[in-house]
């Protein structure tokens, strides 16, 4: 019981620092009001899904080391973009229109 709660109140306190310090900037920034025009717009899905084909492909064919650790921090990073733009953000805040989000 002592490591979990050891293990488990550190890891609640960073993640409300860190997530609630990146929904500060994007609020405050209008950033999330232009992923969720994304999100309902999906102008760039099919993009994104390209770019995530091509990058598999070359992870595929690549014998170097560094390459192929820079292509799965690609595919990472784009697999990442599609989930929260595309499923995340419409699901957790569905019709945000600017403004904060708590009253």
């Amino acid at each position: 019981m002592k490591k979990l709660i050891g293990g488990a109140i550190p890891f609640i306190i960073i993640h409300f620092i860190c997530c609630g310090g990146i929904l500060i900037f994007l609020i405050s920034s209008g950033y999330l009001l232009k992923l969720t025009n994304e999100s309902q717009n999906k102008y760039l899905l099919i993009p994104s899904l390209l770019l995530l084909f091509l990058a598999w492909w070359q992870l595929r064919r690549q014998k170097t080391g560094l390459l192929k650790a820079l292509l799965l921090v690609a595919i990472y990073s784009i697999t990442s973009y599609i989930f929260i733009v595309y499923l995340f953000i419409p699901w957790w805040i569905p019709g945000y229109n600017g403004g904060p989000l708590l009253p």
